[in-house]
């Protein structure tokens, strides 16, 4: 599979510069295809390279490089995708007969600019919108409860993606973002890190702001994906000096309120210490409402009615057109609240607060999920 999706990428890739070669070529008339060809080649070849090259820790190639490479692969993915779809309008549209062939160059020179500008536009407003967190609220009622609260506001946000391109100013709005709602408890649902934990510009810098987050019950986060590998000490101890308490595969009863569980993701992209096990739980009281941190929405057929509530993040909603469309189509449980039936638990799903790869949101937000959580039959001291 990744073997035909990188034949098909490579084969958009050159008929997209083949085509803005061939529409453009009335305009410059004396401009070498080959030299085209190797200019295209190499700006191309490049961006990825660079961009696979920011996956490995330790890298000596400046940071400045690598960020500006993820804008650089950003507007090469929208400029590859928007040529290969007026090409194939175009080709629908003279099928048809709408068009005369062959196109005159005023045409084709109109569409290619039209590609080209449309690139552009999406690249700036994506990258805007993208610094740009949003709050989104939920309702939801939880049952089962003996607890000591009627009620508790919790603060979800995920997929940080701590690195190259999320740094310490995206990280203040985060922290504003979230001190802002007001949370008796802040989760975070995975993908802290970008992978790297050597890509933090300041670590320590980060950690301080961290420690600024408001919140009663304390700050709690599972593993997402990108939350592993060479750096995975590193991340652990991250965290503990941001007051930020993981859990692995185990659960913590919060002030007689809630029990709050955290797995480690099921496919990491490299070691999280020990592989994934089965949850240790506290021995607490059955009717104690459950809550569970899991990365990817993709794992909540392993928990039945005993679990009330699960929190995740992994999806992006997408990130940007059209593969927040793709998502909508082609996944079960993308993004919002979501629940299969009376006997399972309820779902909420954010489309996360960072980016991965282009830092770009194109029709999602980067977002905090304010759930307000009422438990309408709660006993004891409220």
């Amino acid at each position: 599979m990744a073997v035909i999706f990188l034949g098909g990428f490579i084969g958009l890739t050159v008929n997209a510069g083949r085509k803005l070669f061939l529409w453009f070529r009335p305009l410059f008339t004396a401009f070498n295809p080959l030299v085209f060809g190797i200019i295209y080649g190499i700006i191309m070849a490049a961006v990825m390279i660079l961009f696979v090259l920011s996956r490995i820790p330790n890298s000596r190639i400046p940071r400045v490089v690598f960020l500006a490479d993820h804008y650089a692969l950003g507007a090469a993915v929208f400029v590859i995708m928007f040529v290969n779809f007026a090409d194939l309008v175009l080709f629908i549209l003279r099928l048809c007969r709408l068009l005369p062939v062959p196109l005159p160059g005023g045409i084709t020179a109109a569409v290619g600019t039209a590609a080209l500008v449309i690139s552009a536009v999406l690249c700036v407003y994506g990258g805007i919108h993208a610094s740009v967190i949003q709050t989104k609220n939920y309702e939801v009622v939880l049952q089962k409860s003996e607890g000591k609260t009627d009620s508790m506001k919790i603060a979800l946000i995920s997929d940080l993606h701590l690195g190259y391109v999320v740094d310490k100013k995206h990280v203040e709005k985060i922290v504003e973002a979230v001190n802002a709602a007001e949370p008796d408890l802040v989760c975070i649902a995975g993908d802290i890190f970008d992978g790297d934990i050597t890509a933090l510009d300041d670590p320590l810098a980060l950690q301080e702001l961290f420690h600024k987050i408001n919140a009663p019950y304390g700050v709690y986060a599972c593993l997402g994906n990108h939350d592993a590998g060479a750096g995975y000490e590193g991340m652990l101890e991250f965290l503990d000096k941001a007051q930020i308490q993981l859990l692995q595969d185990e659960e913590v009863l919060i002030d007689d309120k809630i029990i709050l569980a955290g797995r480690k993701d099921s496919a990491p992209i490299g070691s999280q210490g020990d592989r994934r096990t089965e949850l240790e739980e506290t021995g607490e009281a059955e009717n104690i409402p459950r809550i569970i941190l899991d990365h990817k929405p993709e794992n909540i057929g392993e928990y039945d009615k005993s679990t009330d509530l699960i929190l995740c993040g992994h999806t992006h909603k997408g990130q940007f057109f059209p593969v927040n469309l793709i998502n909508e189509i082609t996944l079960e449980v993308n993004y919002g609240y979501y629940r299969k039936n009376e006997e399972s638990p309820q779902v909420v799903v954010t489309s996360g607060i960072g980016t991965w790869g282009p830092p770009l949101r194109v029709g999602t937000d980067s977002e905090v999920a304010v759930i307000h959580v009422t438990f309408p039959d709660a006993g004891g001291e409220n």
